[in-house]
C-alpha cells in the first residue's frame, strides 16, 4: 500500500473521516431501501474517497467555527446523489 498523503495533517483527515462515516451511518439507517451492492469495503472505499475529496476541497484552510456547516452541506450533496455513486 502506497503511503496515504493527508493535505491538513492526520488529526484533521481522522476527523473529517469520523464525520464523514457518521453521515453515512445516520443516512442509510434512515433509508434502509437502499441496497448497497458493494458491501461493507465498498462503503469504507467510499468514506475514504469523500473524506479525501473533503481535505482536498479545504486543504491549509482555517477553520473559524464552520467546520459542522461545510461537512454538512458537502455530506448533503454526495448522499443524495449516493445512486450516482453506485
Amino acid at each position: 500500500m502506497k503511503d496515504k498523503y493527508f493535505p491538513n495533517g492526520f488529526s484533521s483527515w481522522q476527523e473529517t473521516h469520523y464525520e464523514v462515516v457518521s453521515a453515512m451511518t445516520f443516512y442509510l439507517h434512515n433509508h434502509p431501501e437502499i441496497v448497497i451492492d458493494g458491501g461493507t469495503g465498498w462503503l469504507y472505499e467510499l468514506a475514504e474517497k469523500w473524506t479525501d475529496k473533503f481535505e482536498e476541497l479545504n486543504k491549509n484552510r482555517e477553520w473559524n467555527g464552520e467546520f459542522f456547516e461545510e461537512i454538512d452541506d458537502f455530506m448533503s450533496e454526495r448522499l443524495n446523489n449516493l445512486k450516482d455513486e453506485m
